[in-house]
């Protein structure tokens, strides 16, 4: 992937953070590269790609956060499933627009819910792109695992 590509993941996600609460906007930490084993914190969301890029892209938050998107949306109930849910959204407006954006070039899978029980579902390349975002005083990780694909882009 090239910078440019890079930028389009990192404002998709701050544009999202901005608009639902305009008066907090987002901070995008340090960003870094990440070798081994994948980051989870307390949930994630992952979406599989396939296509001129191989791998997978996800955003992991803390519980915390995902509290604050509930409430945000208007989701009285706190759960196991409204989590996972909310986690599952934030992935699936990230890899819509990214979709939009990038073209015909790949085929996304349905986000993915998990924990970090769960990580042995979660392949990922050797290495990862990492970009922490901070808000409301909490930090997700939006983790780009990617590789060049089978497809020539056509």
């Amino acid at each position: 992937m090239d910078v440019r590509q890079f930028q389009l993941f990192r404002q998709i996600t701050l544009d999202y953070f901005a608009k639902l609460a305009p008066g907090d906007a987002p901070v995008l930490e340090a960003p870094y590269l990440h070798f081994g084993d994948p980051e989870l914190l307390d949930y994630a969301s992952l979406v599989r790609i396939q296509g001129e890029y191989e791998g997978c892209v996800y955003l992991t938050s803390p519980i915390p956060m995902l509290q604050d998107l509930l409430r945000i949306n208007g989701e009285p109930e706190v759960s196991e499933r409204t989590l996972r849910d909310m986690c599952r959204e934030l992935s699936n407006v990230i890899s819509g627009n990214a979709s939009q954006a990038f073209g015909g070039n790949w085929d996304i899978s349905v986000p993915i819910s998990m924990t970090p029980a769960e990580r042995g579902t979660l392949s990922l390349p050797p290495s990862a792109f990492v970009m922490p975002i901070r808000w409301r005083g909490s930090t997700a990780l939006l983790v780009i695992g990617l590789y060049p694909g089978g497809r020539n882009g056509a």
